[in-house]
């Protein structure tokens, strides 16, 4: 399964400064769990039900899921995950990284 992670072009230059992605774990507002937050939304979704203002959601991160992320609370929970401390994710596992706008995935 691919996750995604949806941020604004400081966060991106942040994350993709390193050859190791670091997804730095937050308290977000809204009362919602401290943690690095991620979908498996892709940009052709309705990417209003994640709750992330538009902003955020001008440049993505894409890789492999290997199941160590947890579900948060709720309905949401099949779509949107999260783990609780700073997140790495190294190479093997990145898939593509720049403005939400031009992704295009081509599936084998």
């Amino acid at each position: 399964m691919l996750l995604f992670h949806y941020t604004d072009l400081d966060g991106y230059n942040a994350i993709n400064a390193s050859p190791t992605w670091v997804f730095r774990a937050i308290q977000p507002p809204g009362g919602h769990e401290f943690g690095a937050y991620f979908t498996t939304y892709s940009p052709d979704r309705p990417l209003y039900k994640l709750g992330t203002p538009i902003e955020k959601r001008g440049y993505l991160f894409c890789f492999t899921d290997i199941g160590d992320l947890n579900p948060i609370r709720g309905g949401r929970g099949s779509y949107i995950l999260f783990s609780a401390m700073d997140y790495p994710v190294i190479p093997d596992r990145q898939v593509w990284s720049g403005p939400a706008s031009d992704f295009r995935l081509v599936m084998p």
